[in-house]
């Protein structure tokens, strides 16, 4: 049963880390957050849910120090905050954030990222070997086999984020938040992060942490908090609620199980948009594969089978090395981003921030950014009518934005990649190509991107979509190309396809069928 949000005035509860009274947190006429009220319980794990734009990370980096509240208070451990900084609230309170975006020295030692701040021995002369020491019990302590004297640049993303936790725990922290911490990583990098967790709550660590993946929320969280349009509107132990319920107190609905459209690809008797003979380049090996109008094909692999490189390599991203292709009818084979463009084809990468964003520009621009030359006349752009094409095309994806002119980093991680979306879909492509469409997506937002994808596809769009989720390409797809190792080795229809089935071939535990 949902619990009603603590009254604003009301004092903690007795064991809890952190409490929340009245918080509210305004920009412009913008809120963000209204009132928000709940308890952080003491040495267990509490999972903050909500769709993207819920008010989430504004409320995580309050309680980190990176913002001041409009209004109400936090309270640590007994105390109440009153200067927020992170080094402060690090320091006094021992809240410490592990953000999606790591923090960390690339060209420094592991030692030197954990104990930056914190070094033994004198302030301009630390002590190096006092400092490996130390860098070691700490690793020993957390069970983390990794050498104090490797360069944080030669480790992988995973790895990283351990260091930070790391870091963390050197600077005395007794709350841990963490923002989206699974988002990049594989299951298996997963698991050692959550084996982490584990090991920290073992020890008397507050956690707090944001995730959309609901099984992990359910295999981590003592405690669920769910936030909806900036307000506190459900509280549970984890085994007083459900998936189904947590999620309808996110959305505000009832949302039942994603499901494919029924019956075949919309039209499968036409000729191949998309035609792959042979391709080769960075990671990947002669792969071929046909793409029909109306048809979603899923690209399925671990991380190293090739699968990213092969999109890059269709888009003209990336060179590549041998074999050719046939876009809508006619060879494509001297590709780069700007010819993709002219012909009709789309490319929504998986790194949205690095790759997706044009991150100094507002929402209009982003959305309307590959429509300028046929809105510009003399070098001068139409602006009006540039504006009123972008508005038209963000209200088709329900983009949820104050106004065009805002930035689209103050959007919402769904929202942004609505827009993105958009911004491709405005060229009237022929060909789609998706990576990771859904990567960091609330649940909501996700509903609305797949049925988007749904409808294009009605419509005989031809979409290729790699993801790292096998749910979502179940959900998604007519058929899925297995890659392993830099090569297809097998393409399944996927009404008969099955978690099990796509990683043992992705594995190659098996031989692809003949």
């Amino acid at each position: 049963m949902t619990t009603a949000a603590h009254p604003a005035g009301a004092p903690p509860t007795a064991g809890c880390a952190v409490s929340v009274r009245g918080l509210s947190r305004s920009f412009g006429p913008v809120r963000a957050l209204r009132e928000v009220s709940f308890d952080v319980p003491a040495g267990e794990i509490t999972a903050l849910l909500g769709e993207n734009g819920a008010g989430k990370s504004t409320l995580l980096k309050i309680l980190a120090g990176l913002q001041p509240p409009s209004d109400g208070t936090v309270t640590v451990f007994g105390e109440q905050v009153t200067a927020y900084d992170p080094a402060t609230v690090l320091s006094r309170h021992g809240v410490a954030i592990v953000p999606q975006e790591l923090s960390l020295l690339p060209d420094r030692t592991v030692a030197e990222n954990v104990l930056s701040g914190v070094e033994p021995g004198h302030r301009w002369f630390p002590s190096r070997r006092r400092m490996l020491e130390r860098t070691g019990e700490l690793l020993a302590e957390l069970d983390l086999d990794l050498d104090p004297n490797a360069s944080v640049r030669t480790l992988d993303l995973a790895t990283q984020q351990l260091i930070v936790v790391a870091r963390s725990i050197a600077r005395g922290c007794r709350v841990l938040i963490l923002d989206e911490p699974t988002a990049m990583l594989t299951p298996a990098e997963a698991d050692r992060l959550f084996t982490l967790m584990d090991r920290l709550k073992s020890a008397g660590t507050t956690m707090l942490y944001v995730s959309h993946r609901m099984p992990e929320v359910f295999r981590l969280a003592d405690h669920i908090q769910v936030l909806r349009d900036g307000g506190h509107v459900a509280s549970w132990r984890r085994e007083e609620t459900t998936p189904d319920q947590a999620v309808a107190a996110m959305v505000g609905r009832e949302l039942g199980q994603f499901t494919r459209r029924a019956g075949q690809p919309a039209h499968p008797a036409l000729e191949p948009a998309l035609k792959v003979r042979e391709l080769s380049g960075r990671r990947h090996h002669k792969v071929s594969f046909e793409l029909r109008p109306g048809e979603i094909l899923g690209v399925a692999g671990l991380p190293d089978s090739g699968r990213v490189e092969l999109l890059h390599n269709l888009f003209g991203g990336d060179r590549g090395t041998g074999g050719t292709v046939e876009l809508l009818g006619k060879p494509y084979d001297r590709r780069d981003p700007i010819a993709s463009v002219e012909r009709k084809l789309a490319f929504v990468p998986g790194e949205r921030r690095a790759q997706g964003l044009l991150t100094t520009m507002s929402v209009g621009e982003n959305v309307g950014a590959l429509t300028t030359r046929a809105f510009s006349s003399l070098g001068m752009i139409r602006r009006r009518a540039f504006d009123a094409r972008a508005a038209e095309q963000a209200k088709r994806l329900r983009v949820k934005t104050a106004t065009m002119g805002q930035p689209i980093t103050s959007l919402s991680g769904g929202n942004q990649q609505k827009a993105v979306l958009g911004r491709w879909l405005a060229i009237n492509p022929g060909v789609l190509i998706l990576d990771e469409p859904t990567r960091g997506v609330d649940i909501g937002a996700k509903a609305e991107i797949y049925a988007q994808l749904f409808a294009l596809a009605e419509e005989g769009l031809a979409i290729l979509c790699s993801s790292s989720d096998l749910p979502e390409l179940l959900t998604l797809t007519d058929r899925i190309a297995v890659m392993s190792e830099g090569r297809l080795v097998d393409v399944v229809a996927t009404d008969e396809a099955t978690e099990e089935s796509i990683m043992t071939l992705a594995t190659g535990a098996t031989p692809a069928a003949a």
